[in-house]
């Protein structure tokens, strides 16, 4: 890798993000080490170490594994979603795909980090390019599944794992319509974040959806829930109606 692919703001973000997997791992290691020394009477469990035990007993992530990022899945959902997790950033750090076509938002463990690095990127393109401060994104929802991309946009980048609360997508017309009877959640499509420099005036028929990192709306602890606002299509109803209901985007489930 030369010093211009290392000083690209999206490898920037790839090395904070794996450093941040790792010291969760380690982290991991340790703790689990204790407690098997702990339950073994080598060493005495401590407060902490009892907490823990208690967490994976009733299937709960331990708070002393929660650091890295939040989560509100079961534990045995937790490992599978962090394995995934870490594959990402692995795969893309081998260049096996390098880099990736398609990001999965929902493995990093600060999207704003990701976002913003697409717009240093963009504003750092040529000496035409508006400063990062005057840029915003252009949200285009885009009907190939992700297996079929294979080639990365000009501008931006292509993102995934996105899943849409009290709405449902209509992939044909590309907008927002009624979810059908108990559907609380459907995946989006792929979405191209392409950088634009910012609009003087809002476009029309556009409903300025919220997007969360988890299912709870609330900050957890000095955490906030809220990432980004991302721009769909209204469809046959006003941006109000999509507003009382609530409608949101979700980079992760339970």
């Amino acid at each position: 890798m030369n010093k211009a692919e290392k000083d690209s703001p999206l490898n920037i973000v790839l090395v904070q993000e794996i450093q941040r997997y790792n010291i969760l791992l380690g982290v991991m290691v340790i703790s689990l080490d204790q407690l098997e020394k702990g339950i073994k009477g080598f060493v005495v469990i401590s407060p902490d170490l009892e907490v823990m035990m208690t967490s994976l007993s009733q299937n709960c992530v331990p708070v002393k594994w929660s650091f890295a990022y939040l989560s509100l899945k079961s534990l045995g959902n937790w490992f599978v979603d962090l394995n995934d997790r870490y594959k990402f950033f692995e795969t893309w750090a081998n260049k096996v795909n390098y880099p990736p076509c398609v990001h999965w938002i929902s493995a990093y463990t600060y999207p704003t980090g990701f976002t913003t690095g697409l717009l240093q990127k963009f504003a750092r393109k040529d000496d035409k390019s508006p400063p990062i401060d005057k840029l915003a994104f252009d949200f285009i929802p885009t009907p190939r599944p992700v297996a079929d991309i294979t080639e990365q946009p000009k501008d931006g980048a292509f993102i995934t794992g996105l899943f849409l609360e009290g709405a449902k997508w209509n992939h044909d017309k590309q907008f927002l319509m009624e979810p059908e009877v108990m559907e609380l959640f459907c995946s989006m499509p792929v979405i191209h974040f392409r950088p634009i420099p910012m609009r003087a005036k809002s476009l029309p028929n556009l409903y300025v959806c919220p997007t969360y990192y988890y299912p709870s709306r609330q900050a957890i602890g000095a955490r906030e829930s809220f990432m980004i606002s991302i721009e769909l299509k209204t469809g046959d109803q006003a941006s109000d109606f999509w507003i009382k209901r609530g409608t949101a985007l979700l980079m992760s489930l339970s």
